[in-house]
């Protein structure tokens, strides 16, 4: 049975690489996956497992690494998963199929890579007498990476029942190879600095104690503590193998689940709205959000900004503690300047806002409450934030420059979508379409937008630079963020809703043109 699992793997490698569309959505994969592995076998000659930063670095790498391996799979789609409930038609033996899967698994890009990190573990600890360790540990690592990948394509398979729970797994599953990806670079950059040394050390030894990092730590650790992190990769190798077996019979034996049918009464989002044409508004840009593979692709996207931030600055020198307090301020600013040229992305469904007539600044309210919820999911970390930073009293200016940059950008925005519009792709296009021309005035709109929201809020930005010389003007920052934010916001909506009202025709025009 092995052999026809595995010609079926291989059809559907062979069948990413045939000319086309899926050749050129597979050849920025492959290029990826080669240069993972070619960084890991690099890396891994250069390491010197003596130093602890470096033992940290190692554990903090492979275990970002097997996360973003694990999920990879799902990041692909589960159109051409490989998963047990496909051989649910066939008379097959479940323990065989488990095996067979399992084995399919190593063989394409994920099941290599495990291998190659595997291997990178190895060599990074070759020549030191925890070699033969390395190699055990190498070993039941990569199994463990190839079967735990496994059961995330199941249980995926089995949460995507529709079209729009298979989007939002895919989703996510690419947002946590990204966050894995970035993590372990983050970690190559700063490894060589001296005043990340401690942390590196704290986070390597907290990883080391998770099932991430059990096995990575090994070859690091005294002859007991080696001994008890090989058994307890064993013992985690045979509870992954056994429970394997146990999904695969459980979900040949089980039948199908299904999206049950939708209600065909009520509107849904539209009934709990408040009766009103900005509440209307507000729902149907919320599902513009959620479902729209434009708003979807800057979701994904959004969390990259503050990471390549960090990264620019880290590598410039900067200390790293300190930069932990620039990335809700930055997903701050970009949550509030997307919508500069919303009223664009609505394309000819415009026309019932000109036709109704909406209010103007009911439009623009409405508009504002998507990431107005989003920027909520901003606040409850930032202690952390700031704890991490190491710097005291921050927390004020951290939440008011937060606060005061997302409802400056939306204010902005409102002014911005309204008298600075420019084409875009159409609604339900892909989200790296874009229209015949742009013309200068998209440049221009984007940049004003950003400069404004940033000239806005200088002064918020200027008293939190203060702070870190006098902590008092943390509290002044933060006062002037909340005023700047909720002052901008409300003129915005004001001025914004004005001028749709005003050049309501040709925005119009504009969408139906796009």
């Amino acid at each position: 049975m092995a052999d026809h699992v595995l010609r079926l793997k291989f059809a559907l490698l062979g069948s990413a690489l045939r000319p086309g569309r899926d050749l050129a959505r597979a050849l920025p994969v492959l290029a990826l996956a080669i240069g993972i592995g070619t960084a890991v076998i690099a890396l891994a000659l250069v390491v010197d497992p003596g130093l602890p930063e470096h033992r940290a670095a190692i554990v903090i790498v492979a275990g970002a690494l097997s996360v973003g391996i694990a999920v990879a799979p799902l990041s692909a789609g589960l159109g051409s998963a490989l998963e047990p409930r496909r051989f649910a038609a066939f008379p097959l033996d479940p323990r065989r199929l488990a095996l067979s899967l399992a084995a399919a698994g190593a063989v394409g890009l994920p099941g290599v890579l495990a291998v190659v990190l595997g291997i990178g573990l190895e060599l990074a600890w070759a020549g030191t007498p925890a070699g033969g360790a390395a190699i055990v540990a190498g070993v039941l690592g990569a199994l463990a990476i190839i079967l735990t990948s496994q059961y995330l394509v199941a249980v995926g398979a089995q949460l995507g029942v529709s079209a729009a729970a298979r989007r939002a797994v895919t989703a996510v599953a690419r947002v946590v190879v990204v966050l894995a990806l970035a993590a372990a670079l983050v970690t190559v950059l700063v490894v060589g600095d001296p005043e990340s040394a401690e942390a590196l050390v704290a986070v390597g030894a907290g990883l080391a104690s998770t099932p991430i990092g059990l096995l990575w730590a090994a070859p690091g650790s005294e002859l007991a503590e080696l001994l008890v992190r090989l058994l307890g990769g064993v013992v985690m190798l045979v509870v992954l193998s056994l429970g394997w077996g146990w999904v695969v019979a459980r979900l040949l034996e089980t039948p199908q689940r299904t999206q049950k049918e939708s209600s065909t009464t009520g509107l849904g989002l539209f009934d709990v709205a408040p009766a009103s044409p900005a509440g209307v508004i507000a729902v149907r840009s919320l599902l513009y959000w959620l479902c729209d593979p434009r708003y979807g692709l800057v979701l994904l996207v959004l969390p990259l900004a503050p990471v390549l931030m960090m990264l620019t600055l880290g590598v410039a020198g900067s200390p790293l503690p300190p930069l932990w307090l620039l990335p809700l301020p930055v997903l701050a600013l970009f949550l509030g300047w997307f919508p500069h040229n919303d009223a664009a992305y609505d394309g000819t469904a415009l026309w019932v806002h000109v036709a109704a007539p909406v209010p103007g600044i009911a439009d623009r309210w409405g508009r504002c409450v998507p990431p107005l919820l989003i920027g909520l999911l901003l606040l409850p970390p930032a202690p952390l934030f700031v704890l991490w930073s190491g710097v005291e009293g921050a927390l004020p200016a951290l939440l008011g420059v937060t606060v005061g940059l997302l409802l400056t950008g939306l204010g902005v925005s409102c002014v911005t979508s309204a008298v600075g519009a420019y084409p875009t792709a159409r609604p339900g296009a892909g989200p790296f379409d874009q229209p015949p021309a742009l013309g200068a005035r998209a440049g221009w709109t984007q940049a004003l937008a950003l400069l404004a929201t940033l000239v806005l809020m200088a002064p918020a930005l200027i008293t939190a630079a203060w702070g870190f010389t006098d902590p008092a003007w943390f509290a002044v920052s933060g006062i002037a963020g909340f005023a700047t934010g909720i002052g901008m916001l409300l003129l915005g909506l004001v001025a914004g809703g004005r001028a749709f009202r005003r050049r309501a025709p040709e925005l119009l025009d504009l969408a139906l043109r796009s």
